[in-house]
């Protein structure tokens, strides 16, 4: 404050020390002039708040960690000013990621290791889901997996996580997915509306969709989560941005598991914002959406070895090293730092 009084006493000649030589008979007053400088000095000593644009891919319950860190303002309190931006599908956000358009993005993890996989410099450094979420529905006359023979299955977008589902459900069912037709449907909404009309006669979806196509008589084939560890939603950046900004992503990450942690701790407060980005009022198909994903998700947002293993395998790359794709050094740190502890009390 000395410094600041001196600075401005030199260049207004002294009239500023004067007036406050003259406030010094009021007490009040002058309290509240060095508590406002106090607060400048602060403001301008501080951490800097960084701005960080963040994707996510699709509309359903397991992008609650990044919603909820959005609407409850968690970010705040780690230094960042965060924006959410939704991309349809996995691979349109890894683009947009490596592109540069956006830091992180919050999307399924197979799109990532493909890209990474091609060359790209992408990176997971938490996951927030370690199955996939999904599970493959088909109009009511289809009952049973070999009626799909011959049959259109509508994907968001060729090398995402639906794409993945229906693979590993051919694979479950020992069938060729070549028997079928997938098509690229586009996003969740488009995906039901294609179901529904008859265009296509399965596809993939989660909660809530799974709970309006029961009540419309569509029929669940498979739930992909039943498949085994298969590394799912997950936040991903490019390795130059790590780099460069380490403690800002690990200050994301930090927002991230408290989101979970409001998630699995206030229920009312995540039913209210599933309403709103999931645009259902149905209270049941929420509150059932809710059930399910708060259960899933690890209260550390640790990736798993054997789901990126899984990914790996599935496109034909299972001598890669899964290390490769992933880094955990940041949740170390926060783990090592007693975060989560304080978190849950325990």
């Amino acid at each position: 404050i000395a410094a600041v009084l001196r600075a401005w006493h030199s260049q207004l000649g002294g009239k500023l020390m004067n007036t406050i030589r003259q406030w010094k008979q009021t007490p009040i007053i002058l309290a509240i002039f060095i508590a406002s400088l106090v607060s400048l000095a602060g403001v301008g000593s501080g951490a800097e708040v960084t701005s960080v644009l963040a994707s996510y891919g699709g509309t359903a319950g397991y992008q609650l960690p990044l919603w909820i860190n959005k609407e409850a303002g968690l970010y705040k309190k780690y230094g960042i000013d965060l924006e959410i931006l939704l991309i349809g599908a996995g691979s349109a956000n890894v683009q947009a990621l490596i592109g540069g358009s956006i830091q992180m993005t919050q999307t399924s993890a197979s799109s990532g290791i493909i890209a990474a996989f091609r060359g790209a410099p992408v990176l997971i450094v938490a996951t927030s889901d370690n199955k996939i979420p999904l599970q493959l529905i088909a109009r009511p006359e289809i009952k049973e997996p070999q009626q799909l023979r011959g049959k259109k299955i509508g994907i968001a977008r060729f090398g995402g996580s639906n794409d993945t589902a229906v693979i590993m459900a051919f694979k479950a069912w020992k069938m060729d997915p070549r028997e079928t037709t997938m098509v690229q449907t586009g996003g969740t909404a488009a995906r039901m509306a294609a179901l529904i009309s008859g265009r296509i006669d399965a596809t993939v979806q989660s909660y809530p969709e799974i709970f309006q196509a029961r009540k419309l008589g569509m029929n669940v084939l498979a739930d992909i989560g039943d498949l085994g560890s298969y590394t799912n939603s997950s936040l991903m950046v490019v390795r130059s941005y790590l780099q460069q900004n380490r403690a800002v992503i690990k200050n994301m990450i930090k927002a991230q598991i408290e989101a979970i942690h409001y998630i699995k701790t206030n229920k009312p407060g995540t039913l209210n914002v599933l309403k709103k980005y999931l645009r259902v009022s149905d209270a049941e198909a929420v509150d059932m959406t809710y059930d399910f994903f708060s259960k899933r998700m690890p209260r550390v947002p640790r990736t798993e070895v054997e789901g990126v293993k899984n990914i790996l395998g599935e496109i034909g790359a299972a001598q890669r090293d899964p290390a490769e794709f992933f880094d955990m050094s940041l949740i170390d740190e926060i783990e090592r730092e007693g975060f989560v502890q304080k978190l849950y009390g325990s």
